[in-house]
């Protein structure tokens, strides 16, 4: 399956196919819609001038035949005829002459396509009686023979022998023997338009057509076109198709009643004229829609992918670091905007850049602040230790004792001790601050650890000591009590810390105010600031907010709760003293 990973490839491509498929459509509609239209049009054309024509001549031939039997010696006109050989008297003669004629022409009179009617002796090749005057040099032996049935002679369309016309007359010639043995030729023909008939249908078509008579051997006996197909020669069609092709003819026939048929061929080449018509106008087409596909895609590539190619220009020149601002009017809105989204994106990458500048500046004052403000707190420790040591020294025990733990304490918030911070040390370091705060105040500790593993996982930093503090220095009373209990849910696998105090408490505004964590983060009073620590270890450390919780009331103390999740023993590393 072909792929296209770039634009330009994808728009030529969609609009190639999109063009050759209405292209496609259109000439296949068109085609299918002019083949319709010739087929129907033409074919029905040439069908149906085919059958009036030969309705025409089977009427034509039948009237004629009519017209003949009359003239037989049995008809009243031959009978007429007969008694004009037997005339002795000249007066008879031309009576009988004139009465002949007359009634030929009353018997033609009903028949309006009826021309020339005749005795004719073939003897003498001249005619006897007529009702209209022949032509001087006719000659009935030289009539074209179409069928010859019995006595009756069928002639395909003919000059005909009428001195004053010109056109063409279909014709039958039928032999006839009156008294004594004297033989006649009656002839009579009918006049056909189908020349004409032919010229209007075809000719408004600008399409050449031929007219065949064949017999029921299919020789030629009749063709408007000689040079093409010639009287005398046999024709080879297919005796159960209306309609075929032969050479560089399309054909269309019809069988007479008389026992002929008469063939309509129409070349192809004109048949077909509408169909080439079709095709070179298709062809035009074709090279105007090629016209317009390469327009329209160097329209495409003005209006999206030279404006797409200046973008990628200005981000290579971006990622070089040049965060000058470009100024592109390419007259299509949603780029503008977008080269206008650029600059400003430029704009933010300076301030942000700005700021992280200025904030690496300042964590480096910062840096060195945190060392400055470290050598008074190590200046301690060393002072602290000296004078632990006099105090050994002269044997001060409790002083001893008094500055070994706040020495302890003081190494332990600077990360000096017990690197790896577990919940143990963590004990160990509240332990250590509620004696030595026990020296100084007055209040009774209970402290209930449940022993086993859970008191080696890992904890943040200093997250007990605080919560003591609140309860000792804003808590406790004199002669107070502080409570803390820890254990373990190992079912649940959650570390139980309670930190309790028999204290003043809080009302209620203020435990709503820290149960709040954005009143913790902005440091609220005195305690908030511990808590606020603890909140905040908690959060980084276990990367969740729900792990404390405060309950307190006014004269009823204050109870603080964690509830930690622990995996067994850990290891502990780096990212504990940091609070990850």
């Amino acid at each position: 399956m072909m792929k296209f990973k770039t634009l330009k490839q994808r728009l030529i491509f969609t609009l190639t196919i999109g063009m050759l498929m209405s292209f496609a459509l259109m000439a296949i509609t068109s085609y299918n819609a002019i083949y319709s239209i010739q087929q129907n049009r033409i074919n029905t054309s040439i069908a149906s001038a085919l059958e009036r024509f030969t309705d025409q001549c089977d009427r034509d031939y039948y009237n004629l035949m009519q017209i003949t039997q009359q003239m037989m010696p049995q008809g009243y006109v031959g009978n007429d005829v007969n008694g004009y050989f037997f005339a002795d008297q000249q007066f008879n003669k031309a009576m009988l002459t004139r009465r002949i004629s007359n009634n030929i022409e009353m018997l033609t009179y009903s028949y309006p396509n009826v021309q020339l009617v005749m005795y004719y002796n073939p003897k003498d090749n001249a005619p006897l009686f007529s009702n209209l005057p022949p032509s001087e040099d006719v000659l009935l032996q030289h009539l074209p023979d179409l069928k010859q049935n019995l006595e009756i002679a069928y002639q395909p369309p003919h000059y005909s022998g009428y001195r004053f016309s010109g056109g063409q007359v279909i014709s039958i010639t039928r032999e006839a023997v009156f008294s004594d043995g004297f033989k006649l030729v009656l002839y009579a023909e009918a006049k056909n338009d189908i020349k004409e008939n032919f010229d209007n249908i075809f000719g408004s078509q600008h399409m050449p057509y031929i007219l065949l008579q064949i017999d029921k051997n299919q020789q030629i006996k009749y063709s408007s076109n000689s040079n093409a197909f010639k009287v005398g020669e046999m024709l080879n069609l297919n005796s159960q198709e209306s309609s075929g092709t032969i050479d560089e003819y399309i054909w269309n026939r019809k069988d007479s009643h008389h026992g002929f048929t008469n063939i309509l061929l129409v070349p192809i080449s004109s048949y077909n004229k509408e169909l080439y018509a079709w095709g070179t106008n298709i062809s035009l087409i074709a090279i105007f829609t090629l016209l317009v596909m390469v327009f329209t895609a160097i329209m495409l590539y003005q209006l999206i992918y030279k404006p797409l190619y200046i973008f990628e220009e200005e981000m290579e020149e971006l990622g070089k670091g040049n965060m000058a601002a470009v100024n592109y009017n390419t007259g299509v809105e949603e780029f503008d905007h977008m080269f206008d989204q650029f600059n400003a994106m430029k704009m933010r990458i300076q301030s942000l850049m700005q700021d992280i500048e200025n904030k690496e500046r300042q964590r480096y004052k910062l840096e060195i602040e945190k060392l400055s403000y470290q050598i008074n707190p190590h200046f301690l420790m060393n002072a602290l230790n000296s004078a632990h040591w006099m105090a050994v020294m002269h044997q001060q025990h409790d002083i001893d004792s008094y500055i070994s733990k706040l020495n302890y304490i003081l190494s332990y918030s600077l990360g000096k001790s017990d690197q790896d911070t577990t919940l143990r040390t963590e004990i160990k370091m509240l332990k250590t601050y509620i004696e030595l705060q026990a020296m100084r105040y007055d209040f009774k500790a209970h402290i209930n650890i449940e022993d086993g593993a859970y008191l080696d996982t890992c904890v943040p930093r200093l997250i007990l000591q605080p919560l003591a503090e609140n309860a000792i220095c804003h808590g406790l009373d004199e002669n107070g009590i502080l409570n803390v209990d820890i254990s373990a849910d190992y079912s649940n696998k959650i570390i139980k810390i309670i930190i309790a105090d028999n204290g003043k408490g809080l009302d209620d505004e203020m435990l709503e105010t820290l149960k709040r964590p954005g009143a913790l983060n902005n440091g609220f009073l005195g305690q908030g600031i511990g808590l606020r620590y603890v909140y905040l270890m908690l959060e980084s450390f276990y990367d969740r907010s729900d792990l404390m919780h405060i309950e307190s009331g006014p004269a009823m103390g204050t109870k603080v709760m964690l509830f930690l999740p622990f995996q067994g023993r850990e290891k502990c590393d780096s990212r504990v003293d940091s609070g990850r």
